[in-house]
């Protein structure tokens, strides 16, 4: 999703972009066969962050993307996601220092 948003942003929400340069830009790391490419954007269609159009040029396959409204959103729900990751893990390390803290004064009072 991130390869066709950042493709599709700058030109008013609409791009070519050819399957091997979506293929391209998923992480080594992720476990992806090129055959299971039309299923992930099928559902992504579903959840109606684009409509999805496969067209030729030149000879070459091409997917027609034009952004919808959760399309658009991607960006800002990442960076949502994102926040309340930093977020959980900062009250986790919040409540372990209060723990100790507490324990702390506790095993002094009573000792």
């Amino acid at each position: 999703m991130t390869a066709v948003y950042n493709q599709a942003a700058d030109k008013n929400g609409t791009c070519l972009i050819r399957p091997i340069d979506l293929l391209k830009s998923i992480p080594y790391g992720v476990k992806f066969d090129r055959d299971d490419l039309p299923a992930y954007l099928r559902s992504l269609e579903i959840d109606d962050y684009f409509e999805v159009i496969e067209t030729d040029k030149k000879g070459d396959k091409y997917y027609c993307f034009t952004l919808h409204q959760n399309g658009y959103a991607f960006i800002r729900q990442v960076k949502s996601e994102k926040r309340a990751v930093v977020f959980k893990i900062a009250l986790t390390v919040a409540g372990a220092c209060l723990s100790f803290a507490i324990g702390a004064i506790l095993k002094h009072i009573f000792s």
